[in-house]
């Protein structure tokens, strides 16, 4: 499927609210740029496609839920403190786009992929409760390779301490912290362009990424990670 029908959805959107001028000025120029700088892909528009035809995602107007995890609505786009909307969250659409995969591409389900688990942007639990998958999202790939090259090399000797309630705190320490505290099997990067897969060792003080080429589907994963 093309993406020409999730990009066209969401610069109506931006139109609609240029029009009711809750926006800068040219807004629905900026988010069409925005499209032209960093263009949907097919993967995520596919995704999109089968959440709204499964009911996991719902679109509310100028916003969209997707139906496990967080409770509240998420903007296409974001808003400064003047209360205007001034860009695209391109982020957001490709987390939601995740989460779709996770259920429908690799067969976990619904009630154990949480989006927005506090930290990460989707979980996916066993049904021990135990973490599987960390999946991450960046709106570009090489602030996601660099997360990444950090997570692989930083971590195997020591894991910082952070007050995770401290604004600003390190993206990849507070990642390494929690990957640390719960033991996630496999951390997926993933961007519009780029995925980043890795199956993560734990050490005793630390831990270390290997890469792996294409995550498992729910019923191999006891199988292809023992």
């Amino acid at each position: 499927m093309s993406a020409a029908w999730l990009e066209h959805l969401i610069h109506k959107s931006a139109v609609e609210m240029e029009m009711s001028r809750k926006t800068i000025f040219q807004f629905s120029e900026s988010i069409r740029r925005s499209f032209l700088k960093c263009p949907i892909q097919k993967w995520e528009a596919d995704a999109w496609a089968r959440g709204l035809n499964l009911g996991l995602i719902k679109l509310e107007g100028y916003f969209f839920r997707v139906c496990t995890g967080k409770r509240s609505p998420l903007a296409f786009f974001i808003r400064n403190d003047k209360d205007l909307y001034v860009g695209l969250r391109r982020e957001s659409i490709t987390q939601a786009a995740t989460y779709v995969s996770l259920i429908t591409d690799l067969g976990f389900d619904r009630s154990n992929t949480r989006f927005e688990s506090r930290w990460m942007d989707v979980v996916v639990y066993g049904e021990d409760g135990q973490a599987l998958i960390y999946a991450e999202n960046k709106a570009n790939y090489k602030t996601l390779q660099k997360l990444c090259a950090r997570l692989s090399s930083e971590f195997q000797t020591t894991i910082p301490r952070i007050e995770l309630d401290t604004p600003l705190v390190d993206d990849a320490i507070m990642k390494a912290h929690h990957i640390w505290k719960n033991r996630p099997k496999c951390f997926w990067g993933i961007a519009p362009n780029l995925k980043l897969l890795f199956e993560v060792t734990y050490l005793r003080d630390g831990f270390y990424f290997t890469k792996l080429e294409t995550p498992p589907h729910r019923h191999e994963w006891e199988y292809s990670l023992g």
